[in-house]
């Protein structure tokens, strides 16, 4: 909520100084219209630069965070199971993991229901938010 405030603060301010701009631009002569114009894009680009770097430059992936494996223990998850898992949060089809894995559709299947009766989840998303949220994937 906080990135979100200072966000559309800071698109703020940046039209604020915008106008400023155009209003200097207009007391110039026309000359410096032009100059004024590129300027204020330079500063649009600048701060969207800036905006990025400091609200999503820094975001950290799943793969810095270590799998918890003492829940997956608890939850009596297999390494199969896990793999399908994971695959299944990279948003890959039952084809697709079975390829990716070199086991059968079945197969992939037979792990979906039992991950999904494991972790309490009517749906694959709704395991991969779990998952996550348990830190397993």
């Amino acid at each position: 909520m906080k990135k979100t405030i200072l966000i559309f603060g800071a698109i703020a301010i940046a039209i604020l100084l915008l106008f400023q701009v155009s209003k200097l631009s207009l007391l110039n002569s026309q000359n410096l219209n032009d100059v004024y114009l590129i300027l204020s894009g330079v500063l649009f680009i600048g701060l969207g630069y800036v905006i990025t770097r400091l609200f999503y430059g820094k975001r950290d992936t799943n793969q810095s965070k270590e799998i918890d494996q003492e829940r997956l223990k608890q939850l009596k998850i297999s390494k199969q199971e896990h793999k399908v898992l994971g695959l299944m949060s990279d948003g890959l089809s039952n084809m697709q993991i079975a390829e990716h894995l070199f086991i059968s559709e079945n197969t992939v299947k037979t792990h979906v229901s039992r991950i999904l009766s494991k972790l309490n989840a009517k749906r694959r998303t709704e395991a991969v938010k779990i998952g996550r949220d348990l830190n397993i994937i």
